[in-house]
């Protein structure tokens, strides 16, 4: 239990200096005092699982991949995390049998009105668009009603919508779609049990689907990506909130992808097109349009926030270098780019302060452990000013062409 909560404060730390926001969104209030199974989109590897128990704060088991748990000791440190195996048939036709186990495990959690997490995709792939669906979720859900429980038990599906998937300071909008009551497919189950596991996993996809931005030909480079940047020179959340309950954002970059998906590329001009390209537009400008015009404000920003950004730069050095390192040279896929660098550097940063700490508390005593722990007050004060000093660093030269994107923007606004 300690180990779980406390890595869910260390990580959530970490993501906090990664991710700009989260925006959670729901459907209907998720329901209390029963046991839930949320039903997750898997599209950024292992990071999909760290928003559920930032964002309600309750601890969830979540379902991963069996072949990871192999090691004995890896075995035990995953299942400290409140992680448990799902074996599927390119693990191994023989593998299939030990989800049994899995399964009676979360049934135990369920019976304590438990809750677990589970990528019902059954796969991981790095892109705006849902893929097809598994059965495991259905048969986890329905098997429970006949596990000899009389417990309820609900369905909750569950969408992480990524601004992008690899950039440093992207945005996460969750939504949680309407909870799916298990028990109305009871009848279906007695009847036939294969329709209702069909019945479940259909009405999940559709769930799903509502809460989900898909894009019909996602690419990172696509018109749909870069007019979602020109759709963020708009956005500057100045709320101090980490995590904030607000669908707006979801709603208006859902509302133009569809554009694009019903008119393809055609959805804005050539002219449109050009003026993005002489612009130079990336994913660095957003909330331009919310930002001081002035260049003396943004060199002041400079000055005044060079020397934490400084300080932070130095701090996260190492962890986040040896992170990228594993990246280029053992990482093939980049799936886990994001993975490896945001759950690494925690590590690699938390080794680094054990080793710091340790070594001025033996030298200065308490002040060497207090001067340590200054490392810590400079990572937090950094994810409160990062947004600044970057925008600043790499914009302010910009300012003087803010009527040429606020025309970009409005030219936007008119087809979306």
């Amino acid at each position: 239990m300690f180990v779980y909560h406390f890595l869910r404060f260390w990580v959530g730390g970490a993501l906090r200096v990664w991710i700009r926001k989260i925006y959670a969104s729901f459907e209907a209030p998720l329901p209390e005092d029963v046991p839930i199974i949320f039903a997750c989109t898997h599209p950024n590897s292992a990071i999909d699982y760290c928003f559920l128990p930032l964002i309600t704060r309750k601890k969830s088991f979540v379902m991963v991949r069996g072949d990871v748990f192999a090691n004995k000791w890896l075995d035990k440190f995953l299942r400290a995390l409140w992680m448990l195996p799902v074996y599927r048939m390119r693990d191994g036709y023989s593998t299939l049998n030990k989800n049994a186990d899995s399964f009676q495990e979360c049934y135990n959690e369920f019976d304590k009105n438990g809750r677990t997490l589970i990528f019902s995709e059954g796969t991981s792939i790095q892109e705006k668009r849902l893929q097809p669906m598994k059965k495991g979720t259905a048969r986890l859900a329905l098997d429970y009603l006949e596990s000899g429980s009389n417990k309820e038990i609900y369905v909750v599906p569950m969408a992480n919508n990524y601004s992008r998937f690899r950039q440093f300071r992207y945005t996460v909008m969750t939504k949680f779609a309407k909870p799916i009551k298990v028990s109305d497919y009871r009848e279906l189950y007695e009847e036939n049990r294969a329709k209702a596991y069909n019945q479940l996993t259909d009405d999940i996809e559709a769930s799903l689907k509502r809460i989900l931005i898909e894009e019909n030909d996602y690419a990172d480079d696509s018109w749909a990506e870069k007019a979602l940047n020109v759709l963020r020179f708009n956005r500057l959340d100045n709320r101090r909130e980490w995590i904030i309950e607000d669908e707006q954002p979801l709603n208006e970059e859902r509302a133009l992808v569809e554009r694009f998906n019903e008119k393809g590329d055609s959805a804005v001009s050539e002219d449109w097109k050009k003026a993005y390209r002489d612009l130079k537009v990336d994913e660095e400008m957003e909330g331009l349009l919310k930002r001081s015009g002035r260049k003396d404000v943004h060199w002041m920003l400079l000055f005044s926030l060079s020397i934490f950004s400084a300080l932070a730069y130095v701090i996260h050095f190492i962890p986040l270098e040896v992170s990228k390192w594993i990246v280029k040279n053992k990482i093939k896929d980049v799936l886990f780019e994001n993975t490896v660098i945001i759950l690494g550097s925690s590590v690699f940063y938390l080794l680094q302060f054990i080793i710091v700490a340790t070594v001025l508390s033996i030298i200065f005593g308490w002040t060497g452990f207090v001067t340590a722990c200054s490392m810590l007050a400079v990572s937090a004060i950094y994810s409160e000013i990062v947004d600044d000093f970057r925008f600043a660093w790499r914009n302010h030269k910009l300012v003087n062409k803010k009527a040429e994107y606020t025309r970009l923007f409005n030219e936007l606004m008119k087809v979306s």
